[in-house]
């Protein structure tokens, strides 16, 4: 009889050992720090429909002031210039202001108003006379680009939306011709704490040729513009924006037809200043994000995690980042901070269910950036009926996590298999992000 014990005390023993090992790399992955604190230092307590709009805690009173100041410029609502024919806002454009989109700085319904159209050649290309947005308004005087409707075509309790374009008769719209995407605008969280993540940390979390065989094959967005080296993309729906500053730059040119020093579009004027577009970018850097309803403690936190690991989402959507330490920071507090955003800021192949056809900048349709997923839960009460993914087809998060496809597939299937009671869990948790 002894044999047979000490056989299973070893056996137990090795039990035992497993779970240290697994449960000490289980705290690795996810790290250290308070994930109920999102943004470290910069973690805003506020959980109500305005969480979004309140500056970043940790804001030094000289700092919060420029906010403040940045704030108003943000808030305004652009029109064309008296006297100056083509300046200021358009001629043709999106939107008149960036709240008009981003709603209490929030994403914006899949609505035309506050949302877009990309569009693409069917060989990648740009839209003669368009590139790669439509402007569906115009101001006095000016024609748009083109008319837009959406209509949404639902199959077994998913829908997906259904662009139609109706422009000049000289231009070549038709679907065959003309791929479109509609794209609503993303939330404005946690911007600047993305931007100060080291660009090393990033790129060692990409593996682009699935070295280690999970299927999972991230890679980093790397931009080709003007004559210098190559620069990381890190922001919009398929990170085409390396700093907070380009991605800014791009929504006025594209969205409001407003030239910048760094989009000056050949105006030998631009529509806005140097001092417009520093303190518009410094607002959005100075955003933080909002702390999780629930402690880290708490049961619905505990299994939610255990659950997103085991369905192998934190290969993309990484749990924990942390800044890097500049002494150029738009803001002391966003130096060195241990952060949960729940993203690896690299392009993955999401499938043909979110294959779009529009080709941006090397980044071809079915590929998409890592959406962040800090402040999930308080989406649509920022902004009711809001949807979410790229263009706002998901009416729910279980309806995104069913259209993930691509290197997420088996991730979705292993959703799909969890048992009621579990899926319960899973959602509970992310909707407390």
């Amino acid at each position: 009889m002894a044999r047979p014990f000490r056989v299973l005390r070893r056996v137990l023993l090795a039990g035992l050992a497993l779970a240290v090992v697994l449960g000490l790399g289980l705290r690795q992955a996810w790290g250290g720090a308070d994930p109920q604190q999102a943004a470290g230092a910069m973690t805003v307590a506020n959980r109500t429909s305005a969480a979004f709009e309140q500056p970043a805690a940790g804001l030094t009173p000289a700092e919060l002031e420029r906010h403040r100041v940045a704030d108003v410029l943000f808030d305004r609502t652009h029109v064309p210039l008296e006297g100056a024919p083509g300046a200021g806002l358009g001629p043709r454009f999106n939107a008149a202001s960036c709240i008009a989109c981003h709603v209490r700085n929030g994403r914006g319904r899949p609505l035309m108003g506050e949302s877009l159209v990309r569009v693409a050649l069917r060989n990648g290309q740009p839209v003669p006379g368009l590139g790669h947005q439509v402007r569906d308004r115009a101001v006095f005087g000016a024609r748009p680009d083109a008319a837009v409707t959406v209509a949404w075509r639902e199959r077994e309790g998913r829908r997906r939306p259904e662009v139609r374009l109706e422009g000049d008769a000289s231009r070549d719209l038709s679907e065959r011709s003309v791929a479109r995407s509609l794209r609503v605008a993303p939330p404005l969280v946690g911007l600047g704490l993305l931007e100060a993540v080291p660009e090393e940390a990033i790129l060692a979390l990409a593996d682009p040729d699935d070295r280690d065989g999970d299927g999972i094959s991230g890679r980093p967005h790397w931009l080709e513009e003007g004559t210098g080296a190559p620069r990381l993309g890190r922001f919009g729906w398929k990170a085409g924006a390396a700093t907070v500053r380009d991605q800014t730059a791009d929504a006025f040119l594209n969205d409001m037809g407003l030239t910048s020093p760094v989009r000056p579009d050949g105006a030998r004027v631009v529509d806005i200043t140097e001092r417009e577009l520093t303190l518009v970018t410094y607002y959005s850097q100075t955003l933080g994000a909002p702390r999780t309803a629930l402690p880290a403690s708490s049961a619905v936190v505990q299994r939610g995690r255990e659950l997103f690991d085991t369905l192998a989402c934190a290969r993309c959507h990484v749990p924990q980042l942390t800044t890097g330490r500049s002494p150029g920071a738009v803001a002391g507090a966003i130096n060195g901070q241990p952060i949960w955003p729940y993203t690896d800021l690299l392009l993955h192949d999401m499938g043909p269910g979110l294959n779009d056809g529009v080709a941006e900048k090397g980044a071809p349709g079915q590929e998409w950036r890592t959406a962040p997923l800090w402040g999930l839960g308080l989406a649509q009460r920022v902004n009711g009926s809001v949807g979410f993914l790229h263009d706002g087809r998901a009416r729910s998060i279980e309806e995104a996590i069913l259209w993930h496809g691509g290197e997420a597939a088996a991730a979705r299937e292993r959703f799909t298999a969890l048992a009621p009671e579990q899926r319960r869990r899973l959602l509970g948790w992310l909707q407390q992000l």
